[in-house]
């Protein structure tokens, strides 16, 4: 009987503590980077890879939270714009760091030996 009792104020106490928030479209605190690149050559597939591959440095790179790149997902939908080779998406811990990022070694030799070679046009898009 104690052990039921005790199973329930645990359960009750469990319930009544405060947890942290949770955020549906991820922690609000980050700031997202999200650069949207089309290749000089569209679809050339070793210039999509060499961008992909090289992207991974940035991880390195303080206060960066998170990376997730790929290559465009067509679709016939008129509202999908898939007209783009490869999309980054960074995570970022808040907009102090975006600045650092922007002037940070590993990021700007991405920018000059990878991207500049191959990339005809870039659009940026940086949100909370």
């Amino acid at each position: 009987m104690k052990s039921t009792r005790a199973g329930t104020i645990l359960a009750v106490l469990l319930a009544l503590w405060p947890a942290p928030p949770v955020f549906a479209n991820g922690d609000s605190r980050t700031l997202e980077h999200i650069v949207i690149v089309w290749l000089k050559e569209p679809g050339n597939r070793a210039a999509r890879e060499r961008i992909l591959e090289a992207s991974e440095v940035l991880t390195a790179i303080p206060g960066v939270v998170a990376l997730k790149s790929g290559r465009v997902v067509t679709s016939d939908r008129p509202i999908v714009d898939s007209s783009f080779d490869v999309a980054l998406i960074i995570t970022l811990e808040n907009e102090a760091v975006l600045q650092a990022y922007l002037t940070h070694p590993l990021h700007v030799t991405l920018v000059e030996e990878t991207l500049k070679p191959l990339v005809e046009r870039i659009r940026v898009y940086d949100f909370r």
